[in-house]
Parts: structure tokens; C-alpha cells; sequence
């Protein structure tokens, strides 16, 4: 018998792989195979069984393979024919859901924010990591926007898959750090999630230096964490490491002004004050082309409550079609009021 991890073991198993550089590839898989029996499961993960997160969550093909509760493990069924890259061989015996397959099943179950904090860490360069510093390792990107797309072709109509679609809208890929992501997002999301509704930026693009740059920062390139190319302006995440590398940020700053960039810098607890990124989010509408006095803001305590889901404060349940169309209709009503 086999087993195939999926949802919250998924992600672990995932990261676990790129840390380790491990080379995986889809395989098809027969249904009719998987169990969720929690011995075979310890016999067939090992010492793996000990970095995933309890219960232990695993695939099946039918309600029949369930296994009773309490068991240390959680049963999720897959009915009808997956997706022909939806899963990848761990090793003998233990299959893992791809990416993909990983994501539009954590589509039905995380916040909306939480879902694209998600996807925006596999999108993203970066995983974290217990062993490192700061807290993370770099590895690449874990799927495409190419990727997603044709999956969710293969899955249309399938629960979560309009969420996951969702979620795609606002996200950007690219970012190397959580702290960029949630960044990103909290600019991005619309007001109905208590953001700011702003374009999206593009996420660590690289600036070719001149020769006279070059003289400020002696490098061929800069990248610039969160930029809105054509407004030439861009915001970069100072996290606890950057201590020692203020040379160095100031020079990119230098840098970025000389080929006429302007950029602006956000610490850690800026982006933990709804107070102060209220303030950032209208600067930053102001000096990409918006009209700060016509834009629906979210009130400082629903900043508030977007940025603790983000950081990890709150762990809400999805919105419902229902609480989203209530939320769009009091924005707009709040914005005709020129709120």
C-alpha cells in the first residue's frame, strides 16, 4: 500500500524537499492504492514522519480507505481522476501533492489574505527555515503563474478553484522574503480584504546601473524589492538583518536616485502599524498616479485586522460570497461619501 501526504503535510513536505535541493518529478498514481492506515503511514514515512506537522494528512481515492479519528492522522478524499501533474514520488511507496494540487486544496480552507501569503510563497525565491539567521533559505520558485493556469484549466469547475483564481489576481511573484510578500499584499488586496487596492508592483526588479551609478554603488545591477516601474518608484523591506548592511542600502539608495528611481524604506514595525502603513499606502497611491481623496481606505482597525492575519496574529475562517458582497457595497458606499 501507498501513501500520499497532502494539505498542511503537502506544504511541509514540499519546503522540506527544496531545502534539501531534492529532485522530484510528477508521477501518476493509482487512487485505488493510497491508504490512510496510520501504521503503514509510519512504516512507509520514517523519520520523515517526525518533521511533519500533526495529524499527519493523506489522500485517498474513496470514503471506504478512511481511517478512524484520533489516530494521528487526517483523511481527505480525491474523487474522480487527478490532474496529470497534480502528484510527486517522495520515495517508495510515499507520494506528495504538487504544488498546484497543494494550493487548491488549502483554497477552500484559509483566509483569503492567508491563502495569497501562500501563494506568494511559492511563487516567491525564498522558505523558511529554522536553521538559518533570518529565518530563511533561498530555493526556486516552487510553481509559475504559467503553471497554475493550466492546472486550474484541468481542475475548472473543481471546489476551491475559483478561489485559488482569486488569489492569483493579486499576487505577484518574485518576492524573496514573507515580509515582502505580506508588503505586497497588504498594498494589493482590495478594500473588500481591507487593503489598499493599489497596482501591483513588480517584485525585486533589477535596475541596469550607468557608469555614474556605478560610482555610488559598485555593482552592475540594483534590485528594488516592491517597484512600480513606470512611476520609477519603488519600497524596500528592511528586516533585522540589514543591521550591518546599511553601507550597502545606502548606496543602492543612492544608486536608484542617480537613474532617477525614488525609493522609500519599510522596517519591520512599520509594517506591523496599521497607523503608520495607513500613511505609507496614501503616500504610495499618491506617487504612482491616484487620487488619495477618492480612494476607498480601509479604516485604520480593518488595516489592522489585515495586517494581523498577515503576520500570523489571527487565524480567521473564509469569507463568505455573502460577508464579500457586503463588504464591496459598504466600500463603495464609503467612497462616494469621500471617506
Amino acid at each position: 500500500m501507498s501513501i500520499c501526504l497532502c494539505n498542511l503535510s503537502a506544504d511541509v513536505a514540499l519546503e522540506l524537499i527544496a531545502r534539501k535541493k531534492k529532485e522530484v518529478t510528477p508521477t501518476a498514481v493509482d487512487l485505488t492504492s493510497l491508504t490512510a492506515d496510520p501504521e503503514v503511514a509510519k512504516a512507509c514515512l520514517g523519520s520523515l514522519v517526525e518533521e511533519l506537522p500533526k495529524p499527519i494528512e493523506l489522500l485517498v481515492g474513496d470514503r471506504g480507505n478512511r481511517c478512524r479519528a484520533g489516530r494521528g492522522v487526517a483523511c481527505h478524499v480525491w474523487q474522480g481522476a487527478l490532474p496529470g501533474d497534480g502528484v510527486l514520488a517522495l520515495k517508495e511507496n510515499v507520494y506528495v501533492t504538487g504544488p498546484d494540487l497543494t494550493l487548491l486544496q488549502q483554497a477552500t480552507q484559509l483566509h483569503q489574505a492567508q491563502l495569497c501569503q501562500m501563494l506568494g510563497r511559492y511563487l516567491g525565491t525564498w522558505t523558511p527555515s529554522k536553521d538559518s539567521p533570518n529565518g530563511q533559505e533561498e530555493r526556486a520558485p516552487l510553481t509559475t503563474f504559467d503553471s497554475l493556469k493550466g492546472f486550474l484549466r484541468q481542475v475548472k469547475g473543481t471546489k476551491g478553484a475559483q478561489n485559488l483564481a482569486l488569489a492569483m489576481a493579486y499576487t505577484c511573484d518574485g518576492a524573496a522574503s514573507a515580509p515582502e510578500a505580506s508588503l505586497q499584499l497588504v498594498l494589493s488586496l482590495p478594500p473588500e480584504f481591507y487593503g489598499f487596492g493599489l497596482s501591483q508592483p513588480t517584485m525585486n526588479y533589477k535596475v541596469d546601473l550607468s557608469t555614474e551609478a556605478k560610482k555610488l554603488c559598485p555593482k552592475n545591477s540594483i534590485r528594488i524589492d516592491l517597484c512600480w516601474r513606470g512611476s520609477r518608484f519603488g519600497l524596500e523591506y528592511q528586516g533585522k538583518d540589514h543591521g550591518d548592511k546599511l553601507g550597502d542600502d545606502y548606496a543602492r539608495w543612492f544608486a536608484a536616485r542617480k537613474e532617477g528611481y525614488e525609493l522609500w524604506f519599510v522596517a519591520k514595525e512599520q509594517l506591523e502599524s496599521a497607523a503608520q502603513m495607513s500613511y505609507i499606502g496614501r503616500e504610495v497611491a499618491t506617487r504612482i498616479g491616484y487620487d488619495a481623496e477618492k480612494m476607498p481606505w480601509p479604516t485604520k482597525d480593518e488595516l489592522q485586522d489585515l495586517l494581523d492575519i498577515l503576520m500570523g496574529q489571527k487565524n480567521p475562517k473564509p469569507l463568505s460570497r455573502a460577508e464579500l458582497r457586503e463588504r464591496k457595497k459598504k466600500f463603495k458606499a464609503r467612497c462616494r461619501a469621500g471617506a
